[in-house]
């Protein structure tokens, strides 16, 4: 992958990422397991507000509200035929984001758009009957909604259970956006051997063959809150030379009022957000539970920007 300003932002380090869409969602009135991607088209406003809201604490990098936006899953709620509608939404009001936030702070380092490609949705053998092809497909046609006129700035593969998925929407989006850099991101729990993924895939072998395949950066996020995330990051670093970004979650989360409750202390996330760059980790973000606070909380213990507008 040749240079682009995202990688060189990645290569810098200290780049921030934003927080989670999900249960921003959730909490603004979204139906739980309702596809979130649904309300790029029936609540523009307040996906547009959210990426607002990160981009003013400090986020350097937005990731667009597409994670869930194939075709499978959103067949699950008979809106498969609106992917594309779906994924095309994510983008632009992610774009229109950014420029708002430009126009209001001309002087702001860049900020980018991350296209975010979630699981397709199934499991493949032996714990699924998923096929690869199936998976092929999806991930394909989920990159090919993207506006030809809009091209993110990153496609970010993320909460990967298994490394054979995660190669496979790594080679779709090299196939369907070849000179837009590819972030892979698995999703890690913490064990006495130490991190693997649901499927038994070891940490710092998946960052091996993820380098040998092609990826642009590496990752990790969800499952785990910040201290673990630590840990993780110290063990990619040592078998990487990739830039590496990581997204834990705000704890574990509680179940209140029906709806899921994250208990971690923002002060505690940024902490663990210093200590994650000073492991040699390039880049920083949140995932379930992580809000615009945490971000800012960040942003000022390492010293960034805030935006203001």
């Amino acid at each position: 992958m040749a240079s682009s300003p995202i990688m060189d932002s990645f290569e810098r380090g200290r780049l921030l990422f934003d927080g989670a869409m999900g249960s921003m969602l959730i909490a603004q009135g979204l139906e739980t397991g309702w596809p979130p991607e649904e309300w790029n088209v029936s609540h523009p406003e307040i996906v547009c507000a959210i990426h607002h809201d990160y981009l003013n604490a400090g986020a350097q990098v937005i990731g667009a509200n597409t994670f869930g936006g194939t075709r499978d899953r959103l067949d699950n709620h008979a809106l498969g035929d609106r992917a594309a509608e779906f994924n095309a939404s994510g983008v632009r009001i992610a774009r229109d984001a950014v420029a708002r936030f430009h126009s209001a702070r001309p002087d702001a380092v860049d900020r980018y758009v991350a296209f975010s490609v979630g699981p397709g949705g199934g499991m493949l053998p032996p714990v699924g009957t998923a096929d690869e092809e199936q998976f092929r497909v999806a991930f394909v046609e989920q990159l090919q909604g993207i506006p030809r006129d809009d091209a993110p700035d990153l496609v970010l593969v993320e909460t990967m259970l298994d490394i054979r998925e995660a190669l496979i929407a790594l080679e779709a989006s090299k196939r369907v956006l070849p000179d837009v850099p590819v972030c892979v991101s698995l999703t890690y729990n913490r064990h006495p051997r130490g991190f693997f993924t649901v499927m038994g895939d070891e940490a710092s072998a998946a960052a091996t063959t993820l380098a040998e395949n092609g990826a642009d950066a590496i990752a990790a996020n969800c499952s785990i809150a910040s201290g673990h995330m630590v840990q993780l990051g110290r063990l990619l670093r040592e078998h990487t030379q990739l830039p590496i970004l990581c997204q834990p979650n705000a704890g574990s989360p509680g179940i209140r009022g029906g709806k899921p409750v994250y208990e971690q202390d923002p002060e505690e996330y940024a902490a663990d957000t210093e200590r994650l760059f000073a492991s040699g980790v390039n880049a920083v973000g949140g995932c379930c539970g992580t809000t615009p606070e945490f971000i800012r909380c960040a942003a000022t213990r390492i010293g960034q920007e805030h935006g203001q507008s």
